[in-house]
Order: C-alpha cells, then sequence, then structure tokens
C-alpha cells in the first residue's frame, strides 16, 4: 500500500510523484542518520576506549573500498530481487552499521563497514532503478530535483538533530559515552523507520515500468559488465576519470576530514562539537542552495554552460582550501590539539568554510550528472557505474590516508586535482559540443542536399 496514497496532486503524475516522495522520506531517514554519524565518527572513535586512534578514517576507506567494486554487480543483484527489496537489504546493512557503536569494538566495525560498502552499492542501484520507473521524459528533472533536495536536507535535518544533543547534554571536546549511546540508538531507530517506508513502496506504474527483463527479453549481465570495462579506456572517458577521481577525493574532505578538524581544534572554543553540528547544517544549506540554483532554475543556470558552472565549484574550493589552510593546525585532522594555524582559528570562518565546500561541491556533481546525461545517453549505466567507481575509489584512498597524513598535504593533493579537473572538464565538453556541432551539421546537409540517384549509385560499391 502506498504510505502516500491521500496526498493530493495533479491528475496524471499523481501516484508517481507520491511513489518519488515516498522514496525520498525514506532515504531521508536512513542518510539523516548516516550523514550525522559520519560527521562524528571519528571523534567518537577517538573518545572511545580499546580501539586505536584513525580507525574511524579506516572504517570509512573500507566502506568506500568494498563499495567501488560492489558496484559492478549491484545491477544484476537489483534486477533479481528488485529495486524496493534491494533498497530494504542495503537499509538494513546501513542499521547493522549504525547499530554496532552501542558496543563498539574494531572488530564488528571493520566488518560492518564492509557490509555497508555492499549495501550502499544495492541501495543506491535500487533508488536510480525505482527513480527511473516513475520518471517520464517529462517529469525526469522535477522528481530528480525533488529527490535530490529531500537526500540534502537530511545532511541540515541531521546537523540540527547533533546540535541540540550536543548542546543539551553539555558535550565539550570529548564525546561521552552516554551521549554517543543516546546518539547511534536514535540513528538507529531512524534507519529502521526509513527501511519501513521503502519496504512499503508501491510498485510502479506498469506504462513506466518496460524493461528488458518485464518484456520477456534475457538480460546479458556479463556484455553491461564487459561494456563498462571497455567504455573505460576511451578518450572520452579518461578526460572524465580526473574529473571523477576529484569529487571522491573532495567528498572524503567535507564529510569526513574537515569535521574532524573542527572537532580536534580547541582554539575553536570548549564545545567544537556543537561547531560540528552547526557545520553540517551549513554545508547542507550550501547543497540545498547549490542544487536549487542549477536543478530547479535549470533552464536558467543552464545559459552558464556546464564548464562555467563547474569554473565556479573549482574557485570556490580553492578559496576553501586557502581558508583552511590559514584557520587549523597542520595536526588538525590527525588529533586533539592546541595549536594555532597561521591566524587565530575563527569560528565564523570555520563555519563559512562549511558552507563553501557544500556548495561547491554541489556544483561540480550537478555539471558531471547533465554531462553524463547528455553525452551518454545509450551508455548510462556504464558512464554512470564508471562516475562511482572513480570516485569511490579515491574517497577509499583519501580515507585510508588520512591517519598518517598532515592537513597541509591534504590540502595540496585537492589543489592540484581541482586544477586538473577543471582543464579536463573544459577539454570534454569543448569535445562534446565540437561532435554535437558536427553531427547537426552533418544532418543539415543531409536534409538540404540529399544525395541524388546516380550519385548513390556510383557510391555503392
Amino acid at each position: 500500500a502506498n504510505l502516500l496514497s491521500n496526498i493530493p496532486l495533479s491528475h496524471g503524475s499523481s501516484s508517481e510523484t507520491r511513489n518519488v516522495i515516498q522514496l525520498g522520506s525514506g532515504f531521508f531517514f536512513i542518510f539523516l542518520a548516516f550523514n550525522s554519524q559520519g560527521f562524528i565518527e571519528e571523534p567518537v572513535i577517538e573518545s572511545s576506549k580499546g580501539i586505536d586512534s584513525g580507525a574511524g578514517y579506516y572504517s570509512l576507506a573500507i566502506i568506500y573500498f568494498v563499495f567501488t567494486f560492489a558496484n559492478f554487480v549491484a545491477a544484476p543483484i537489483v534486477d533479481i530481487i528488485s529495486a524496493k527489496w534491494a533498497m530494504v537489504l542495503g537499509g538494513f546493512c546501513y542499521a547493522a552499521f549504525l547499530a554496532g557503536f552501542l558496543f563498539l569494538n574494531a572488530t564488528y566495525l571493520y566488518i560492518s563497514s564492509a557490509v555497508l560498502g555492499f549495501g550502499a552499492a544495492i541501495i543506491w542501484t535500487g533508488q536510480g532503478t525505482y527513480l527511473a520507473k516513475n520518471c517520464t521524459e517529462q517529469t525526469s528533472g522535477r522528481n530528480s530535483s525533488m529527490l535530490w533536495a529531500m537526500l540534502q536536507g537530511s545532511l541540515v535535518g541531521g546537523g540540527i538533530f547533533l546540535f541540540a544533543t550536543f548542546q543539551a547534554s553539555g558535550t565539550t571536546d570529548n564525546i561521552a559515552e552516554g551521549t554517543v549511546k543516546i546518539l547511534y540508538s536514535v540513528f538507529t531507530v531512524l534507519a529502521i523507520l526509513g527501511i519501513a517506508v521503502l519496504a512499503f513502496l508501491p510498485t510502479p506504474p506498469s506504462h513506466l515500468s518496460s524493461t528488458p527483463a518485464s518484456n520477456g527479453e534475457r538480460k546479458d549481465y556479463k556484455e553491461l559488465i564487459v561494456s563498462t570495462f571497455k567504455l573505460m579506456p576511451t578518450r572520452k572517458m579518461l578526460f572524465l576519470a580526473i574529473v571523477f577521481a576529484y569529487t571522491g577525493i573532495e567528498q572524503s574532505f567535507w564529510t569526513g576530514i574537515y569535521p574532524s578538524c573542527i572537532s580536534f581544534t580547541r582554539q575553536l572554543g570548549t564545545n567544537t562539537n556543537s561547531l560540528v553540528a552547526i557545520n553540517a547544517i551549513l554545508s547542507g544549506l550550501g547543497q540545498c542552495i547549490a542544487g536549487g540554483l542549477f536543478g530547479v532554475l535549470g533552464s536558467k543556470t543552464a545559459k552558464l554552460g556546464r564548464d562555467m558552472i563547474v569554473l565556479m565549484g573549482a574557485l570556490i574550493h580553492l578559496v576553501a582550501f586557502g581558508l583552511v589552510f590559514l584557520n587549523f593546525p597542520f595536526d588538525a585532522n590527525l588529533k586533539k590539539t592546541d595549536e594555532m594555524g597561521f591566524i587565530q582559528p575563527s569560528v565564523p570562518i570555520a563555519l563559512v568554510i562549511g558552507f563553501l565546500l557544500g556548495f561547491g561541491d554541489a556544483c561540480w556533481n550537478t555539471q558531471i550528472y547533465a554531462h553524463l546525461v547528455a553525452n551518454f545517453p545509450k551508455q548510462s549505466s556504464q558512464a554512470f557505474a564508471l562516475y562511482k567507481f572513480y570516485q569511490s575509489a579515491l574517497s577509499c584512498a583519501a580515507f585510508f590516508y588520512s591517519p598518517s597524513v598532515q592537513l597541509p598535504y591534504h590540502l595540496i593533493i585537492m589543489v592540484v586535482f581541482s586544477l586538473l579537473a577543471a582543464v579536463a572538464f573544459f577539454i570534454a565538453e569543448r569535445n562534446a559540443k565540437r561532435t554535437e556541432s558536427r553531427r547537426s551539421s552533418e544532418q543539415s546537409t543531409l536534409e538540404n542536399d540529399p544525395p541524388t540517384y546516380s550519385e548513390t549509385v556510383e557510391e555503392t560499391p
């Protein structure tokens, strides 16, 4: 039964829209829990006893490592058990990971991280499949933007929840064991609530669900995987690989490494974990505002061009990296520190950085989505699989080297990759426009000057 069946919506698309809202609601609850814990995972582990420092970074590295390769087998699994039940199964993987923090130990942490990596692959593949089955060409932009906004709203909601909890518990720079149990109990319940919402998702309207499987066609999963690897070394994809890689590195920074810098820098005040919560809110707002500009107002912002929006995102990130370098001590990502940055660590600057990181991330990712949809219409699944492959692989690498690399080296790596990625995206866009222009020119020539019968005969071998 559809949980949202009583919501009045416009005729003709009401059931599809309700399905997307219910889908977004399920993901909102799951990722309100998971994204919130991601901001505090390393500080929580740092405050606990019996687990090595840096285990939070290694946990995230394991998640992204498994996720990287599980993407290649997620599509067949989703097709076999259906998108809905794949999302439910993936949701249970998230809940199992979160519940582990109620009795934190290293063995369970690392095993559940691997399980979560697998769950992430099938839940996101299932989401994309279910969304596509509830969209037409006319509603795809609206439904995608609506779902994206609900997902990013979970960052804001999670930040508000963390802030309220830390303020109520009087948490300072250490997160007490009692507070950890309260937080992760709520996170686990929220994840289970999200799973329940997904479990009640209705079957998509039959007129939108025409897949090869539903039409009795046999899918060749081996060929799908092989075609993905064939696309990998092509010239178009090699340029984009640099872009995908950068989004993975900067994603690991703004979601995990930078919040740890705030939590570990005592010069920011006595309640740095409340600042982590406010940072989460502002990062989410940055994502939502950028999403509104480039999603809801897409027809207007499209006039700028995808390359110019990416350039804006790159410049915003470079400004943010410069501010991080000035505002935080070199070891802020590794341990609690009383050291200074190049300037006295400033709370307003730290929070502005969070907003800039979120806004810039949305600039990059929205334009990558738009580029792939426009330029790989017949190979979209392969292109998006490679996008997630490179992104998650570099996130994994960044989290893996994080426990042993000081903050300035993180920033140098990201500055170099940001510049390379911006140049690569400009080249990819230029090549795409050139190809489209050539195709349009050839089409125009054929329409205006069709070959004569004699020319056709002469050219026939």
